[in-house]
Formats: C-alpha cells, structure tokens, sequence
C-alpha cells in the first residue's frame, strides 16, 4: 500500500471506529426506551432532533482550526494556541446552543408536539445543554490529535466514553426512563474530556501546558471563524 494510502487508513480507521461506537449508544438508548414507552421514546427523539445540528455546529466551529493546525505542525507551542483559540469560538457557538437546547420545550409546544410528549422532557434538555457547553469549552482535543498524527489515541477516549455511556443507560434507563438517557451521555461527555485533554497533554512536546482558553487573540480567532462558522453552518443543516 502507498503512503498516503496508508496514511490516510491510518487516521480514518480510529475515527470511523469512534463513530461507530457513538452510533451503537444511540441505539442502545432508543432501544431501552422503545421498550419502557412510546411516548418516552417519542421525547428522546424530539429532543435528539435539536441536539443533533446544535451539536454539529459546534464540531463543526473546533474543526475549523484544522488548516491552521496543519500549518504549524512541527511548531507545537503554535498549535496548542490555535487550539485555545478554537475552543473560544466553539465556546460562544456552544452558549447558543445551549440556549437553544434550553428552548427545547418551547419549540416543542410551538411546533404542535402531543402534551404527553412535552410532559416526558423534564431535565432532559438541561442535561443536553450541559453536555453542549462542555464538548464546547474542552473539545478539540481529538481533533488535534489527529492532526499531530496521533490518530489512534483518540480511540483510548472515545471507547472507554461510550463503555461508560452504555452501562449507565442500561442501568438508569430501567428505572429514570428518558432522564437516564441524559445522564449518561453527560457523563460519558466528562469521561471523553478528561481523557482525551489528558493524552493531549502527555504529549512529550506539551507536558506541562494548559489546554485551556488563555488571553484572546481576536484577529486569529476572526481568521477561524471565516473557516468554522460556515462549516458549522454545512454540518448543523447537513444533520437535520
């Protein structure tokens, strides 16, 4: 195999399988509440609805620093500002969607949703929307290490996450119903950022550094957003 065959293979596999792992949670969650009730599952699909393209924009936001990432590759301290300036446009992308999370019930009952539905809601898109902020303010950190080269730890993240994910929905599913589910994703969204920041900094070329927004630069974070809000734009309406 050619090397950029192989090197592309080698930073897709690890992704596709991250994402495939995220996929079989979902389905694991709509699974239990297909069998708890219909009107819950009916409630985790209105609210999944929304989460979906808010989530995707706010991705798409800490994807656009890939360009510049790749720009300064061998320049580690330069790379790891690019990253603190992502997360600061991911992080103003991630309070708006998180009010619209919060907003969830409104556009239910606006959009003609059943009483019964709405009434199954609860804290669910509190919890959604805490999720939101958290994958804003600490994310990216998969993405950098991809764009390092690191590809493969990103599964040392993303798998033990959505293990964490799995067991708690099939253990509060039974009993919280539709809460449970968002209860697990929160926590399985502290489980991925925690290890995902912490094998970013055991990177040789970042120990002891912080990964977290310092002092602003405005005129890199105006240049970032030229390239992440309309991707965040492309994916939030590519997810509806």
């Amino acid at each position: 195999m050619s090397s950029p065959h192989r090197v592309l293979l080698t930073a897709a596999i690890p992704l596709l399988v991250s994402a495939s792992a995220g996929v079989v949670a979902q389905l694991v969650g709509a699974s239990l509440l297909g069998h708890q009730a219909t009107v819950q599952l009916a409630a985790f699909a209105l609210v999944g609805a929304v989460l979906n393209p808010v989530t995707a924009a706010v991705s798409g936001g800490l994807r656009g620093m890939a360009p510049f990432v790749a720009a300064c590759r061998d320049r580690p301290a330069e790379a790891l500002a690019v990253l603190k300036d992502a997360r600061r446009l991911s992080l103003g992308l991630g309070v708006a969607g998180a009010g619209v999370m919060l907003c969830v019930p409104l556009i239910a009952r606006i959009g003609g949703a059943p009483p019964e539905v709405t009434a199954e809601f609860g804290a669910l898109p509190v919890l959604f929307a805490l999720h939101v902020l958290l994958s804003a303010a600490g994310g990216g950190a998969n993405g950098m290490l991809v764009a390092l080269g690191r590809s493969r730890l990103v599964l040392r993240s993303s798998l033990p996450a959505t293990g964490v994910q799995v067991v708690l929905l099939l253990v509060l599913v039974p009993s919280m119903g539709v809460q449970g589910t968002g209860v697990a994703l929160l926590a399985a969204t502290v489980v991925a950022l925690v290890l995902s920041n912490t094998l970013l900094l055991r990177l040789p070329e970042w120990s002891g550094q912080s990964v977290w927004p310092g002092r602003p630069r405005p005129r890199r974070i105006a240049r970032m957003a030229r390239v992440g809000v309309p991707m965040s734009a492309t994916r939030s309406s590519s997810s509806r």
